[in-house]
């Protein structure tokens, strides 16, 4: 059970990214400081980011995910609310909070074309904010892959061990997780 720091972030960071959901409520600070700093250490190298880009990206991308977590999380708690008390809400109060998880859907789109279209191409050139959809994407698959791995090794099957599953077509891989959009 010798697993890193990023693998120990892995499962709940990227079930954040998967289910769009909350901040990493229980992680020590040393372990969301180690997570952001191998963040930061994929996305400089995937992205090829100068020093320059650097300093002008981390803090608008880090304020992107900041805000991002909390209308998901907005968004997350008025389904759970919604789901556990249907039978005791009034049919205005249901239609409220399906308005409430739209308005908050429409916000997330806003955000992400505010920082998309407007802040991180005044930091950034174009190819590289396409680019960075890109390594989002693969730094989700990253960390999934982190997951399995670790998991297989506390499991005892680690890399083409008795046990592991064919997964699809019988190529020995896991089947992809689908996005989260």
């Amino acid at each position: 059970m010798n697993r890193t720091i990023t693998q120990q972030l892995a499962i709940p960071f990227a079930l954040t990214l998967l289910l769009g959901s909350g901040a990493l409520l229980a992680q020590t600070d040393e372990q969301i400081e180690q997570f952001n700093k191998d963040r930061h250490t994929y996305f400089n190298e995937k992205l090829e980011l100068t020093d320059a880009e650097q300093k002008a990206f981390w803090p608008l991308y880090d304020d992107f995910q900041h805000r991002k977590m909390k209308i998901t999380e907005d968004q997350r708690n008025t389904f759970r609310y919604s789901h556990q008390n249907a039978d005791n809400l009034s049919n205005g109060e249901i239609n409220e909070n399906l308005e409430k998880i739209q308005r908050l859907k429409d916000e997330l789109n806003q955000l992400e074309k505010e920082y998309y279209y407007k802040k991180f191409p005044e930091v950034l050139p174009p190819k590289k904010v396409l680019n960075l959809y890109k390594v989002e994407w693969d730094f989700r698959h990253h960390l999934i892959r982190e997951i399995r791995q670790g998991k297989m090794e506390e499991d005892g099957r680690g890399q083409g061990g008795a046990g592991q599953g064919q997964g699809r077509r019988g190529q020995g891989k896991m089947p992809m997780v689908p996005p989260p959009f």
